[in-house]
């Protein structure tokens, strides 16, 4: 397809066009086109097209878009002649637009009739105003609006993109061929891969069909002795298995705290001792949830003397105290300077 004719609009055609456009009802027709052989100087000052050897009606023309006319001119005499320039002339006489160049733009023998096909680029827009003479012959460019003549694409073309040529079914078809093609070597390539599990993951297989990777859990007894280096720890097998854990623990000073997941508590602290024979409190540096279920206690003895060697004993046991009892077991005065310590068990 080759390149549109960029024309040069003439100030009585442009006149002409913007007084139609503001509806003074003027007609633009383009009813004929002048012929001329020599070479001018385009203007918009013509009046005349320079040169001009004939004049044809026959021609015809319809705006393509892209402010494109598609123009076809008719010349069946039996005259030859060369073109170097066209001029555009109203239904009035009036020289609407020209064009020129200094090689010849076409050529006719007498023995040939002409039949010229002709794109025209307007730098002017809204110019679908413009109206041709018959268009019976009219061959026009297809484009997104009009129909017309196409070039078909080759498959380099189509492939590239190609946005001014026809793509047919046969190509179309080649490439659809071309894509499968691709396609069934990349899938090919993946169908050729494996998925396998390893370590704790077991399973697996080639792409031919839906593949399960498992990682198994250990029973009770495999947690318990260790038999299975490949199956997994759950919280449920451990807790089936008997696991007990230590969820929190504290520390204040000398005293000293442990919850563990079966729900067991343990304290442990160092206390003094009163300084006669009597009952005393034990505070617990933290509460048990439910019940205190033992305290077991041992007199701290540095010296190492047998005077004043004491006992502490249980009273009564509480969630946040122990009732206890110190008694001397050889004099009557408790040694109370190294006081004693104690261990508590409850939940």
């Amino acid at each position: 397809m080759t390149a549109a004719l960029t024309i040069t609009m003439t100030n009585a055609g442009r006149e002409r066009f913007t007084a139609a456009q503001v509806g003074e009802g003027i007609e633009l027709q383009i009813s004929s086109v002048g012929l001329t052989d020599a070479e001018f100087v385009i203007a918009p000052t013509l009046d005349a097209l320079p040169g001009e050897f004939r004049r044809i009606q026959t021609i015809s023309g319809e705006a393509v878009g892209n402010n494109i006319v598609h123009m076809v001119i008719r010349d069946t005499d039996a005259v030859g002649y060369s073109v170097r320039g066209i001029g555009l002339f109203l239904a009035d006489g009036t020289l609407f637009a020209v064009y020129g160049q200094p090689d010849p733009i076409f050529e006719k023998s007498t023995l040939t009739t002409l039949h010229l096909a002709l794109d025209i680029a307007f730098t002017t827009p809204d110019i679908d105003a413009l109206t041709f003479g018959d268009t019976n012959f009219l061959i026009p460019p297809a484009t997104e609006v009009t129909r017309g003549v196409v070039e078909l694409a080759t498959i380099e073309e189509a492939e590239a993109g190609d946005a001014t040529r026809v793509t047919t079914g046969w190509v179309v078809a080649a490439m659809l061929k071309s894509l499968r093609n691709a396609v069934s070597d990349v899938l090919a390539s993946i169908m050729s891969r494996r998925i396998d599990g390893a370590g704790l993951v077991k399973g697996g297989g080639d792409l031919t069909a839906s593949r399960t990777l498992t990682v198994d859990a250990a029973n009770a007894e495999q947690l318990r002795f260790g038999a299975a280096p490949d199956y997994v720890a759950t919280a449920a097998g451990l807790k089936q298995a008997g696991f007990i854990f230590l969820v929190e623990q504290q520390t204040d000073g000398v005293n000293r705290y442990r919850r563990y997941s079966d729900g067991l508590i343990e304290m442990s602290g160092v206390s003094g001792l009163p300084g006669t024979e009597s009952t005393f409190t034990l505070n617990f540096p933290w509460p048990f949830l439910n019940e205190c279920e033992g305290l077991w206690a041992t007199v701290i003895n540095t010296a190492q003397t047998n005077d004043g060697q004491s006992t502490v004993q249980e009273v009564a046991l509480s969630i946040d105290h122990a009732t206890l009892y110190a008694q001397n077991h050889k004099t009557p005065t408790v040694d109370a300077a190294g006081g004693f310590r104690w261990f508590a068990r409850g939940r």
